[in-house]
């Protein structure tokens, strides 16, 4: 039976967003006669890369891909909706290649499974309406739904008439990517689809030979409440919230209908401005609340290849992570497993909030016959947030150097079009490798 020798890591240049090719290499053919598995770890992005580097174009990405797998995609795996994760798959020559390399296997949220979307309209009890996908419950299922209506009334925010610049481009990274979801929902008929939560089974090692994939999170909100963010005296937390929100901010129906009025100085235009901050601020609470719910949708993988592990978190947040971090005191294994990480995805592109304390604390105190830790990061500074809510978030940056060697598509300033790193896959450690110059 073939061993898996390489594993090889390429890292492409998309400027704010991430798009991870991981390639199994083996010692000899499968029984497809390819040597080789290749993992496709999200395609996004919401801003392209600093002036003088790779244009990062979807396209251009997707012909590097079908290029660096020799036209078969083994496995698609997609984090969660945000379009830094997926806006490829709507742009259409990436969505075009991306049929062709055909995955056998695509995994998502267990929030994107489009059976919850007529199940969440269904009355509950047993025979009324469509089954509960496996897994799930009535609660997780209305939760989801919950969260596509919350997208929808986003969707409307876009286009209300004196919304704050900065409000509206946050509240368009939160939109459905309505043509990427479909295409993802073609690629994953026929069975090819799976829908993860905490502990399911992924199917990769059917797919990868010699791989051990646990799904560490996202819970779902039977699993770990605290995932939905509901507060214990209301159980209707989104639509109370959305509710005021809305009511705020109008409707952008109404926000369209009205012709444009000029207003002169005076107690009148104040009010007007006042107003206007206001819808803003409650739009922006509205966005904020969305963007901190979808992250936590997020797919943790925990990857095992021969002596090596890999961590990739999406953009899991705090709530995500605490269903896997308070088991380790009652699991030791999973706490070792976790400590011996070899390469880290950096969690919502260096944000403060997802790459825990506890778990930075586990790769501090690794044992000392490890080599060091890799980690990636695809972050174009300065484009999203300020201050404390800055991605990349400099002190995370500090404390990663410290346990790990950082590898950012952000340094590849000499018009790189991806970053690869190579590991044994007995032994690592992950080294990087000279890539071709994009001319």
């Amino acid at each position: 039976m073939s061993t898996p020798v390489r594993l090889r890591l390429r890292m492409y240049q998309v400027g704010f967003g991430d798009c991870f090719l991981l390639s199994v290499e083996y010692d000899g053919p499968l029984p497809d006669g390819r040597a080789e598995r290749h993992i496709l770890i999200d395609y996004g992005t919401s801003h392209s890369p600093r002036e003088g580097m790779a244009r990062g174009r979807m396209g251009d990405v997707a012909a590097l891909i079908e290029k660096h797998t020799g036209g078969k995609l083994d496995v698609l795996v997609v984090t969660h909706r945000h379009r830094d994760h997926l806006r490829g798959f709507e742009v259409a020559a990436g969505g075009t290649i991306m049929k062709k390399l055909a995955p056998n296997l695509v995994l998502r949220s267990w929030t994107e499974d489009p059976r919850l979307s007529a199940t969440a309209d269904g009355p509950d009890g047993p025979g009324a309406g469509p089954a509960v996908p496996d897994g799930l419950t009535r609660a997780s299922v209305r939760y989801a739904a919950l969260l596509s209506q919350a997208q929808d009334h986003v969707s409307r925010l876009t286009s209300l008439v004196g919304l704050d610049d900065d409000v509206r481009a946050a509240a368009e990274d939160q939109l459905k990517n309505a043509d990427a979801v479909a295409l993802l929902d073609e690629l994953s008929r026929d069975g090819r689809g799976r829908y993860l939560y905490a502990g399911a089974e992924s199917g990769l090692e059917d797919v990868v030979p010699g791989l051990r994939a646990s799904v560490l999170g996202p819970p779902t909100v039977d699993q770990d409440p605290r995932v939905a963010k509901q507060r214990e005296d209301d159980p209707e937390y989104w639509l109370t919230a959305l509710g005021a929100s809305l009511r705020v901010v109008g409707s952008a129906a109404d926000a369209d209908d009205r012709p444009p009025i000029t207003h002169g100085p005076g107690p009148v235009r104040w009010l007007i401005d006042r107003l206007a901050q206001q819808r803003s601020h409650s739009a922006a609470r509205l966005v904020r609340d969305l963007d901190d719910a979808l992250n936590n949708t997020s797919v943790i993988l925990l990857l095992e290849v021969g002596g090596l592990s890999l961590l990739f978190p999406g953009d899991a947040q705090i709530e995500n992570w605490r269903h896997t971090l308070e088991r380790l005191p009652d699991e030791p294994e999973l706490r070792d497993r976790l400590a011996r990480i070899d390469l880290y995805k950096v969690g919502h592109h260096g944000s403060r909030n997802a790459t825990p304390r506890s778990l930075h604390a586990l790769w501090a105190a690794r044992p000392a016959d490890r080599p060091r830790m890799a980690a990636v990061m695809s972050t174009r500074q300065g484009v999203h947030g300020e201050d404390d809510g800055a991605v990349p978030q400099e002190q995370l940056v500090t404390a990663l150097r410290q346990v790990a060697d950082l590898y950012s598509t952000d340094d590849l300033s000499g018009g790189e079009e991806w970053l690869e790193l190579v590991a044994d896959a007995a032994r690592g450690p992950f080294r990087p490798v000279p890539v071709p110059k994009n001319d």
